[in-house]
């Protein structure tokens, strides 16, 4: 057996080595990455208003519906319902008008209930403030409610219990109490972020095109250095990968508006570089020509 062929097996054992490490590597960081994201963790149900011994006169639930990134709003729906007595019928109910206001954004929305009504709803709209949709998949968001129940004759204000439900597709709530300005006010800040899950998919969908633009730059240069010999395959390689990356850029999670911040980092660059990969290839196979 010759020197060369007692090093192949070498090389491939070398080869086979670094292959292994790099997959090692790639699944610890995967690893990691789920940890950080908390892929993982579940929504819950989060309660304000009054607590220990105290009785409150209502029940308002606060259920977040779709969040409008772009406009920067938030739906939610509230249910208003009694818990002073039962009914006959297992029911809770009252025998006074109740009526809560939602305050956001400066804006007051009311949602009356009727005496010996079960409960009531209404859907609206509320602006977040502090985040922007620029900073994808990264970005944060904050709304901020008050709540009130008031007796529906005579405006005095009731002791309320607030429940807010902090699961929503896509998005990660938690919600925080701060002091009202009376002891029956709940005052309400929720922090709204990308879930963990959609903001790893974006990245790890922002990585694989930085892999494909490396690749394809590797591919364009090694060919027209000389290095490698010219080959008609791989002008429609990387021709494929032109036109794949903005199909790629489509399928993000959230479905951002072109142009978020994250597209001049990543996706117009590598766009740019396949493209010049592409004409190096092209160019010199034209010359072998």
């Amino acid at each position: 057996m010759t020197g060369t062929d007692r090093e192949k097996p070498r090389r491939w054992n070398r080869r086979l080595l670094a292959a292994g490490m790099v997959l090692l590597a790639l699944m610890a960081s995967y690893v990691l990455m789920l940890r950080y994201f908390r892929v993982s963790e579940l929504p819950r149900e989060q309660h304000f208003g009054v607590a220990g011994a105290a009785e409150p006169m209502g029940q308002v639930y606060i259920e977040p519906v779709s969040v409008d990134a772009l406009n920067e709003e938030m739906q939610v729906r509230v249910y208003l319902s009694p818990s002073l007595s039962r009914g006959e019928d297992g029911y809770a109910v009252t025998d006074r008008d109740l009526t809560v206001i939602v305050t956001h954004d400066k804006i007051a929305t009311e949602l009356k209930l009727a005496s010996a009504d079960h409960s009531a709803a209404t859907t609206f709209d509320l602006g977040l403030d502090d985040g922007s949709v620029n900073d994808y998949p990264l970005d944060a968001y904050r709304a901020r409610l008050r709540v009130q129940l008031l007796d529906g004759k005579s405006s005095l204000e009731l002791p309320v219990r607030v429940t807010i439900w902090e699961g929503l597709l896509g998005f990660t709530l938690h919600t925080t109490g701060q002091p009202g300005r009376n002891p029956d006010d709940v005052e309400l800040t929720t922090v709204i972020t990308r879930s963990g899950a959609f903001a790893m998919f974006a990245l790890c969908e922002y990585g694989a095109m930085v892999v494909l633009a490396f690749s394809a730059l590797t591919v364009g240069f090694l060919i027209f250095g000389g290095v490698r010999r010219p080959d008609a395959g791989l002008i429609g390689a990387l021709a494929a990968i032109v036109f794949a990356l903005p199909a790629f850029r489509s399928a993000l999670p959230g479905s951002p508006p072109l142009g978020v911040e994250a597209d001049l980092w990543v996706f117009l660059w590598t766009e740019l570089a396949t493209v010049l990969a592409l004409a190096l290839l092209v160019f010199k196979w034209a010359r072998a020509a």
